[in-house]
């Protein structure tokens, strides 16, 4: 009996040092970083799918012009190239506000359709985007109220038919345009134009927003002026509305009486170039 207790003694301690001695070969499972158990995911399996092309604008395509709205009820000018809005800046517009229809000296902006007939750089109020006004319905309203003769009418008619710029010197007004403040006001980019209405007549922004828009804009750009009509008056007391009335008598009788084709005053100017016209009308401040 105690030769079997010994036996089994001895395959205790067998077993006991054979456990011993594989302990060692057993290791904990390594630990690795999510990257490394992310990688060991397989992609699934998706099926090919035909390629999206976006529509390009072909190099033979020449891009669409820009355009400008400008609205007096919002006192904002917009610009476009198509449909697409690029830029909105805040202006001041004309002293008496704006109106279909104006007479020189009254300081009303011109509300119609009209372009860009030149460009001035430099001058007193920085770059000069002078607008191609009158247009036809200026015209026939002057004509009708006995403002123009019949030979300034033609003259203006004429220019528009031949793409041009309409004279600038008849009694209907003219040097309208977009402009900056001027050298006394600042250049930087977050200065604001001097806001509501004081010009005379034209469009104004600050110098910075003025020097983008002749940066993007070209002569024969399209010029819309939009907007309500409030506050329309001729700011003419009674006795310079006479003045104003006989003055426009002796100018219709003095122009009639010349022979055809020799008043050389009135003048058009040719899309194709930047003329030099009369100075822009030097009350702008109020």
């Amino acid at each position: 009996m105690g030769a079997v207790r010994k036996g089994w003694l001895l395959l205790v301690v067998f077993a006991l040092w054979s456990l011993a001695g594989c302990a060692p070969q057993i290791s904990a499972p390594p630990v690795h970083s999510v990257a490394y158990y992310a990688a060991q995911i397989h992609p699934p399996v998706v099926a090919p799918v035909a390629p999206v092309v976006s529509p390009t604008i072909s190099a033979a395509t020449p891009a669409q012009p820009v355009r400008i709205v400008v609205s007096t009820t919002s006192h904002l000018l917009r610009i476009y190239r198509g449909d697409i809005l690029l830029a909105t800046y805040p202006v001041a517009i004309g002293f008496n506000g704006s109106a279909p229809r104006r007479i020189r000296g009254d300081d009303v902006t011109p509300v119609g359709h009209y372009h860009i007939g030149w460009i001035l750089y430099g001058t007193q109020y920085g770059p000069f985007m002078g607008l191609t006004y009158p247009n036809k319905d200026n015209a026939e309203w002057g004509l009708k109220e006995g403002i123009i003769t019949h030979r300034q009418y033609e003259a203006i008619v004429d220019a528009i038919d031949a793409g041009q710029t309409p004279p600038q010197n008849t009694p209907l007004g003219g040097e309208i345009g977009i402009h900056g403040m001027g050298p006394q006001f600042s250049d930087d980019p977050d200065s604001k134009v001097f806001p509501g209405r004081w010009t005379a007549g034209c469009v104004a922004l600050s110098n910075w927003d003025a020097q983008q828009i002749a940066a993007l804009v070209r002569v024969g750009t399209s010029v819309e002026i939009v907007g309500e009509v409030r506050g329309y008056r001729r700011n003419l007391d009674p006795r310079a509305e006479l003045a104003w009335t006989q003055y426009l008598h002796r100018q219709k009788r003095d122009t009639e009486a010349l022979p055809p084709h020799t008043d050389s005053s009135l003048h058009s100017v040719n899309y194709g170039h930047n003329p030099k016209p009369q100075k822009p009308d030097s009350r702008i401040i109020h």
